[in-house]
C-alpha cells in the first residue's frame, strides 16, 4: 500500500482486507482490518456493521451491537445495520427491541425479505403467532421460493394447532430443497398430532437418513413407536438419541418407560437413575453460576 494514499483509500484498503479475511474465516485478522479501517474513517459505517458482523459471529452480541450502534449513528438508513442489530438483540432474548429494529430496517427497505422473516420469527419468539404469519406471508410473497419464510410459517401454524396448514408449508420446503431434513422433521410432527402415525413414521426416517445425527428426530420417531407398542424399536431410538447426545435426560426417561413396559425393571431403574443425575448436575450448574441469574 503506498503512503501517498488519502486517509479514505487507506480505510478502504483495510476495510477490504478485513472481508478478504472474513470470508477465510480469520475472524481475528478481520477485525484488525475493520479497527484500521475505522482508524483512518471514523464515519466509515460499513465497516462498523461488518466488525459487528464478525463479533456476532463470534457470539459477541454486546459489542456487535455497539458497532451496529455506530453504523446507524454515520447512516440513519442502514437497513442491513438495523436488521443485524435486530439478529443480535433476538439472540440476547431481547425479542422486542429486536422487533424495533426489523420495523426500522422494513422502514428503510420495503423489500427486505430477510427482514420480514426475522421479525417473523421475533414475534413467534413472544407468542404473537398472527403477525409472524403476517410477516411470513410478506416473506413469500416478495420470494416465492424462501425456504426459511415456508418452514417458519409453518412452525407458526403448527404452534396454533393449524396442522394441515403447517404439512402444506412443509410441503413447499421439501418441494423447494428436497434435503431439507429439519422440514421432514417438522412434518411428522404434524402427521403425530393429527395422529397420522404411519406418515409421520415415513418423514422421521426420511430426516433420519438425511442427518442421522439429529438426536430430536430419533426421539420423536421413538415416542411414536412407543405409543404404538413397538417398545423394542423405541429403545432402539432412545438409545440412538443418547449415542449422540449422551446427557440427554428426556431419550434416558423414555427409555426407562419403555424398558418398563417391557418387564426390563432393572435398565428402567438404571435409565430414571441415570435422568435423576442429569438433572442434578444441571441444577448444580446454574447455582453455580452457569445458568441464568437474577
Amino acid at each position: 500500500m503506498s503512503t501517498n494514499q488519502s486517509k479514505p483509500e487507506r480505510a478502504g484498503f483495510y476495510y477490504n482486507l478485513g472481508i478478504a479475511y472474513y470470508a477465510l474465516g480469520q475472524f481475528d485478522s478481520a477485525i484488525e482490518g475493520y479497527d484500521e479501517a475505522v482508524r483512518f474513517n471514523p464515519e466509515y459505517s460499513e465497516a462498523y456493521h461488518s466488525r459487528g458482523n464478525v463479533y456476532h459471529d463470534l457470539g459477541q452480541n454486546a459489542r456487535a451491537i455497539e458497532d451496529y450502534d455506530k453504523a446507524i449513528e454515520h447512516n440513519p438508513e442502514y437497513s442491513a445495520a438495523y436488521n443485524n442489530r435486530g439478529i443480535a438483540y433476538y439472540d440476547l432474548g431481547e425479542h422486542w427491541r429486536a422487533i424495533n429494529d426489523y420495523d426500522e430496517a422494513i422502514r428503510n427497505n420495503p423489500e427486505y425479505v430477510v427482514a420480514y422473516n426475522n421479525r417473523g420469527n421475533a414475534y413467534l419468539a413472544v407468542g404473537e403467532h398472527a403477525r409472524a404469519i403476517e410477516d411470513y406471508n410478506e416473506a413469500v410473497a416478495l420470494d416465492p421460493e424462501n425456504v426459511a419464510a415456508y418452514s417458519n410459517r409453518g412452525t407458526a401454524y403448527h404452534a396454533l394447532g393449524e396442522n394441515q396448514r403447517a404439512i402444506e408449508d412443509y410441503d413447499e420446503v421439501i418441494r423447494i430443497n428436497p434435503d431439507y431434513s429439519a422440514a421432514y422433521n417438522n412434518r411428522g410432527n404434524a402427521y403425530n398430532d393429527l395422529e397420522q402415525h404411519e406418515r409421520a413414521i415415513e418423514d422421521y426416517d426420511e430426516a433420519i437418513r438425511l442427518d442421522p445425527n439429529d438426536p430430536d428426530v430419533h426421539i420423536n420417531r421413538g415416542n411414536i413407536l412407543s405409543g404404538m407398542d413397538e417398545f423394542e424399536r423405541a429403545i432402539e431410538d432412545y438409545s440412538e438419541a443418547i449415542r449422540i447426545h449422551p446427557a440427554y435426560s428426556e431419550a434416558y426417561h423414555n427409555r426407562g418407560i419403555a424398558y418398563h413396559r417391557l418387564g426390563l425393571y432393572e435398565e428402567s431403574a438404571r435409565d430414571l437413575e441415570k435422568v435423576g443425575e442429569l438433572h442434578a448436575i444441571s441444577d448444580n450448574k446454574t447455582s453455580d453460576g452457569y445458568g441464568p441469574s437474577e
